[in-house]
């Protein structure tokens, strides 16, 4: 719903919420109820929607009832709830033009933050159950707290080109919060796309993937460049990616090509041959069977919309 009424693509916002004050309960579908309190910081990595009450038994409002208006020129002031104690938030949200799936999908559904004397931990949420990380670097802790900081104070009074010391600090956070959750699968903890990066099979298929897009990889190719059978390789990259080699290459390259076909002057031919497609046809084959429109809808699209 936030993307349909900021006019972005579903599925690229990150909603996020600071506690400054106060508390509430969290729920998101069939998720255990999550409790926040001053300090806090909870995160929707792929947008899920959710509900935040002082009470799980209130009917939720819908958010355009008491936000009519969003803008993502100014913040605005909303108000909200009866007489019981107040709760107070700071609301954003992170917008990808270029969302990466892979990424995205293998996050958990709930990030949290808590901050509590001189302790900080990264609780996540998913189906899989709740899982609490001790964050204990000391300067990663004093930074999180300080960029917070700056953050509240910078929303509460804000000047001249705050928006963009606003969506810069936005964007550090949620990059911290990232490599929390890229060491704790190093660990051995989790699975999915970022447990592949870690894989002895896995992870040098990716990397090999990412640097070569271009070639006519196939999963024989691969193997024998990982140093494994064909048949291992393609059933381990299956359990952690959730796609074959072919399959997530063939994703890669319509990532790359999007960021060409916005962010370049080049011609759709010589994108079709940088992301490793011999031909105009085969590659507008596939980024319509992939994205749903040719490229060149899709550019002319993304120009005259113009830049989010």
């Amino acid at each position: 719903m936030l993307a349909a009424r900021l006019k972005v693509r579903e599925g690229s916002v990150t909603p996020f919420h600071v506690v400054t004050a106060g508390s509430c309960l969290v729920t998101s579908g069939a998720l255990p109820a999550i409790h926040i309190e001053t300090g806090d910081v909870i995160v929707f990595p792929r947008g899920d929607q959710h509900v935040m009450a002082s009470d799980p038994e209130l009917a939720p409002v819908p958010i355009q009832q008491i936000y009519s208006q969003p803008s993502k020129e100014q913040i605005a002031v909303v108000k909200y709830g009866g007489s019981g104690p107040p709760a107070r938030f700071i609301c954003g949200f992170l917008h990808s033009d270029q969302r990466f799936d892979p990424l995205l999908k293998s996050l958990p559904a709930v990030l949290c933050v808590r901050s509590r004397d001189d302790t900080l931990t990264l609780e996540t949420l998913d189906g899989s159950g709740r899982r609490v990380q001790p964050i204990t670097h000391q300067q990663e802790k004093e930074w999180w707290r300080a960029s917070l900081r700056y953050l509240i104070s910078e929303t509460a009074t804000p000047g001249p080109g705050h928006r963009a010391v606003l969506a810069r600090l936005a964007e550090s956070l949620f990059l911290e919060l990232l490599q929390w959750q890229l060491r704790y699968v190093a660990q051995g903890h989790g699975g999915g796309w970022l447990a592949g990066l870690y894989d002895a099979q896995v992870g040098p298929a990716l990397t090999l993937l990412h640097a070569e897009p271009d070639r006519s990889w196939t999963v024989e190719a691969l193997a024998k460049e990982v140093g494994v059978s064909r048949a291992a390789l393609a059933k381990r990259f299956v359990e952690l990616v959730g796609e074959s080699p072919i399959q997530y290459l063939a994703g890669w390259r319509m990532h790359l090509a999007q960021h060409l076909l916005q962010d370049s002057t080049l011609g759709v031919g010589e994108i079709a041959g940088r992301v490793g497609y011999d031909s105009d046809a085969a590659f507008n084959r596939a980024f319509r069977r992939l994205v749903g429109s040719p490229p060149a809808t899709w550019r002319q699209a993304k120009t005259s919309i113009g830049p989010n």
